[in-house]
């Protein structure tokens, strides 16, 4: 019999992989985080249009702590917490001792993903990202260098694409793929050298709804493994009606360039919560400033979603407070309405399968 295995790295079914997780939940305990996510930097050399975090970029607090970061990294290793996301606020590449964050958390076991613009990347920095991250995904929002101007605020679109190619060089060297962007069988030297996946995140907007399809061919001609579309929320650049149907048409021919190497995929449909959100605790974020906050969803909700400051208390005092007891409970499903949250589609599959067990997990 064949199995389809879906290939898509992103997606709610892997939610059925924080089985305990949920039970410790239901249970009325905090369990482990899966993953932790850190905001390193509050500084970005872009300006992008819609972008939720650009408050942030004007912050005091440009850098989160490195010393002080290492012990936070310790403590919730430690712990058993398996990944850690660096994204933003603002553009991580920025932070002055990424090489050495990254080494230190890979170092303490743990596996490393990273959200980036791209355009600070070099030669050095995407030889070590494809050797140290499990994935690394690009802000890819155009399809031409004017749209990305409009978008980005910055004519790099050239920079990125440059830079891309380089990264899925190195991929290349080190047997990611018999030849970049072709496929190809794996090397004995993955088990020696790390080999990222590299994919690409097209926000949808209506600045740029036009060439999703565009860009999702040029990702594929480049070498990357994914691209993944969804649509941009809480902005004057949101697209619905008829704007929204034709860019529901370009999504279809974008996946339509899906292959046995090169996957696109996502949603322009708005996410709904099925209630309380119960998840969470998988995924908290701590930002540049050291606020821990209960997801990373935090930004428009900020008091009531806040935990604790990592530099004021440990990792353990912050996670098992009854501060973040209290946050936990208080959620609101109409403030989790605004975004497309992952984790509304993972609690319609966690409450089916595991809080109501209809598929009964504990047999095989």
């Amino acid at each position: 019999m064949e199995v389809s295995i879906d290939k898509a790295p992103i997606g709610a079914m892997k939610i059925l992989s924080c089985y305990h997780e949920v039970q410790q939940i239901l249970s009325g305990k905090m369990p482990v985080p899966r993953t932790m996510e850190f905001f390193l930097s509050n500084v970005c050399n872009h300006a992008c249009a819609g972008c939720h975090s650009r408050y942030m970029h004007k912050s005091e607090d440009q850098f989160l702590n490195f010393d002080t970061m290492k012990d936070v990294v310790s403590d919730f290793a430690e712990l058993g917490v398996e990944g850690v996301e660096i994204s933003g606020g603002g553009e991580p590449l920025m932070y002055p001792q990424i090489i050495q964050a990254i080494a230190y958390m890979r170092g303490k076991g743990l596996k490393v993903g990273m959200f980036s613009n791209g355009t600070l990347l070099t030669d050095e920095l995407a030889e070590f990202l494809v050797q140290n991250l499990l994935f690394l995904r690009i802000a890819f929002d155009a399809g031409t260098p004017e749209t990305y101007r409009k978008i980005h605020g910055r004519n790099d679109f050239e920079k990125l694409i440059g830079n891309l190619k380089t990264v899925i060089g190195y991929k290349t060297r080190n047997g990611a793929r018999g030849k970049a962007g072709k496929g190809g069988p794996r090397r004995s030297s993955d088990q020696k050298f790390g080999t990222a996946t590299v994919g690409a995140k097209y926000l949808v907007s209506s600045k740029n709804w036009q060439e999703l399809a565009q860009a999702a061919e040029l990702a594929r001609e480049i070498g990357l493994d994914y691209l993944q579309f969804k649509a941009l929320r809480a902005s004057k650049f949101t697209i619905g009606g008829e704007t929204l149907d034709k860019a529901r048409e370009v999504a279809r021919r974008a996946q339509e360039l899906s292959n046995e190497d090169f996957q696109v995929f996502g949603s322009l449909e708005k996410t709904k919560p099925i209630g309380r959100c119960f998840l969470n605790p998988i995924h908290p974020v701590v930002d540049a400033k050291g606020d821990m906050y209960l997801c990373a969803f935090f930004h428009h909700r900020k008091d009531s979603h806040k935990i604790g400051n990592i530099y004021e208390k440990s990792f353990p005092e912050i996670w098992y407070s009854e501060k973040h007891y209290e946050a936990f409970r208080s959620t609101n499903p109409k403030e989790c309405a605004i975004f497309d949250c992952p984790f509304h589609e993972a609690a319609t599959l966690a409450r089916a399968w595991i809080v109501e067990n209809r598929k009964h997990l504990e047999f095989i």
